[in-house]
């Protein structure tokens, strides 16, 4: 792991991304503090389940008890003709917005 204060990593900030996409972690220090780091991307990660997991850890989400799908009402669903309406209708009040 490489350690970079912000104006060093500003100014030579290719050179720091050379190290991060060989697999190196790049920390970012301001004032001698650690403030952030830059890691290769890994494209096999889940990261809406990574982004989850930390929001539970740290309380800004409280996770659903039950996990389910959700049921939409059929009586709320839209059958082909209607959604062809609908569209039509978003459409021709969009033109007449833009005349």
């Amino acid at each position: 792991m490489r350690a970079v204060g912000i104006k060093d990593l500003k100014n030579n900030l290719s050179s720091f991304l050379d190290f991060v996409r060989g697999g190196e972690t790049v920390l970012i220090l301001d004032r001698n503090h650690p403030i952030a780091e830059i890691k290769k991307f890994d494209q096999k990660s889940d990261l809406t389940k990574q982004y989850l997991e930390e929001a539970v850890a740290s309380n800004s989400i409280i996770p659903a008890k039950n996990q389910k799908g959700i049921n939409i009402p059929k009586s709320l669903l839209l059958n082909a003709g209607m959604k062809t309406k609908v569209s039509t209708a978003w459409k021709e009040a969009y033109r007449a917005d833009r005349d």
